[in-house]
């Protein structure tokens, strides 16, 4: 064997620790969570204890964040941010993780979610029209880009609003260096039967830029169940809506790989050449686990979403 053969074969002996030397930046993803029930209380307390063994700092909430005593008033009160936000989650403030949520429909009931996207110390909302972008701290960054970029819309957004919202969307994630881009919202843009009808409006109106840019992680609420559905245009999108408001019944359905009807947070391990996302149900057992890379989002199935 050569003196040449010998030093490049000492140099990949080297070098393939380092690829998995990287420590993966975690997050966790839930929806539909404010309602100060006891299922919300344990959904909490496993994600505490996933927080031990899997540090995180960064929470996307899926939206319906606080709902009010009755279902259709009271939503967004901030009468109701200690009893249905900070009980369960102001210990993870105190251990500097950084909540960042979505705007529900919910929400909207009580001045269309003014007084959460004003409370930036609780809900994190950037943009005073409930959509915008942040990124991975930058010790995660590869070659001198972000590891992953999170983009929230607003999806109770109408009329010129809305459209100025797609436009933001398409500059922000043109703009993106980003290795992974994680788009996250509360109505899915598709979606097993069960509850809610997919935001099929919403998706043909934002599709193109989703595709354009590459999106790869679609995650919504809404639907209170867990749903990871079979990827799209390169995209993968999975429904996190058991965060603690009464379950619904997902139904089978072909574009989806499963749906649960548990009450659950998602866990997510992002590295370089993949992101792991583990579903934990309320009383702590795994019930989907599985690894997200460039080859598992080529597998697009044909007809789906079904529109």
């Amino acid at each position: 064997m050569s003196r040449r053969i010998v030093l490049l074969f000492s140099l990949l002996l080297f070098l393939i620790p380092l690829a998995d030397a990287q420590q993966p930046f975690r997050f966790v993803a839930f929806g539909d969570t404010g309602s100060g029930s006891k299922a919300q209380q344990r959904v909490a307390d496993q994600m505490w204890s996933w927080m031990h063994d899997h540090p995180f700092k960064v929470v996307v909430m899926l939206g319906d964040n606080v709902y009010g005593n009755h279902e259709i008033s009271g939503g967004g009160d901030p009468r109701f941010f200690h009893d249905k936000f900070d009980l369960q989650y102001e210990r993870f403030q105190q251990a500097g993780v950084v909540f960042h949520a979505a705007v529900g429909n919910h929400d909207m009931q009580t001045r269309h979610a003014q007084a959460e996207i004003d409370d930036v110390r609780r809900f994190g909302i950037l943009g005073h029209d409930g959509y915008y972008q942040f990124s991975s701290p930058g010790e995660y960054d590869v070659a001198g880009r972000p590891l992953v970029e999170f983009f929230c819309i607003n999806s109770e957004l109408h009329g010129v609003k809305l459209t100025e919202q797609t436009a933001w969307l398409d500059k922000a994630l043109g703009g993106s260096k980003a290795v992974w881009k994680v788009v996250f919202l509360h109505h899915p843009l598709y979606t097993v039967r069960g509850q809610h009808s997919p935001a099929v409006e919403l998706r043909e109106l934002i599709r193109p830029a989703l595709e354009k840019n590459h999106v790869q992680i679609i995650l919504a609420g809404h639907n209170h169940f867990y749903a990871r559905m079979k990827p799209v245009d390169g995209a993968l999108q999975i429904i996190s809506g058991g965060g603690g408001r009464h379950l619904a019944f997902p139904r089978n359905d072909a574009c989806a790989i499963l749906s649960e009807r548990k009450y659950h947070f998602v866990g997510a391990e992002a590295y370089p050449d993949r992101i792991q996302f583990t579903a934990i149900d309320q009383y702590g057992a795994k019930f989907d686990d599985v690894v997200v890379d460039e080859g598992i989002l080529k597998q697009g199935t044909l007809g789906c979403p079904k529109r």
